[in-house]
């Protein structure tokens, strides 16, 4: 059984537990993402949904696999996949949501995928001047 994603305190049958297992306003903005691709709504090859595992309070639910990593939403197998490396540089439009407090790691995880994030999108801008 997992906890309730607001609390912690209540138990919940695992048939309401969400797949994502991501607590709070950051659970409910990864699955309204998530949602887009379900059912054919949208081309599930183009979700790009990523998540750092910081381990969560102590009533998350723990998966050794994923946890202290980068991992990346499968739409098709509805679970969180560990990447080998960092996820793509944020670029364009995206969002980046997330937790309150950080462990170091989860930090110096964060830290390392914005580095030279501002420095990469000064690069794009100059290339689509030039294109025009």
């Amino acid at each position: 059984k997992g906890k309730d994603q607001f609390t912690g305190r209540c138990d919940v049958s695992p048939r309401e537990t969400p797949a994502l297992d991501v607590g709070g306003g950051t659970g409910w903005a990864c699955q309204w993402y998530a949602d887009r691709f379900a059912d054919g709504k949208e081309d599930p090859t183009h979700c790009r949904l990523f998540f750092f595992d910081d381990a969560g309070p102590p009533w998350a639910r723990k998966d050794p696999n994923t946890e202290g990593r980068w991992n990346r939403w499968n739409v098709s197998s509805k679970s969180w996949e560990p990447l080998e490396k960092d996820p793509p540089k944020p670029f364009g439009l995206y969002a980046g949501i997330g937790a309150t407090r950080l462990s170091s790691r989860a930090e110096s995880a964060i830290r390392c995928l914005y580095q030279d994030v501002a420095a990469t999108t000064e690069v794009r801008k100059d290339e689509a001047a030039e294109e025009v």
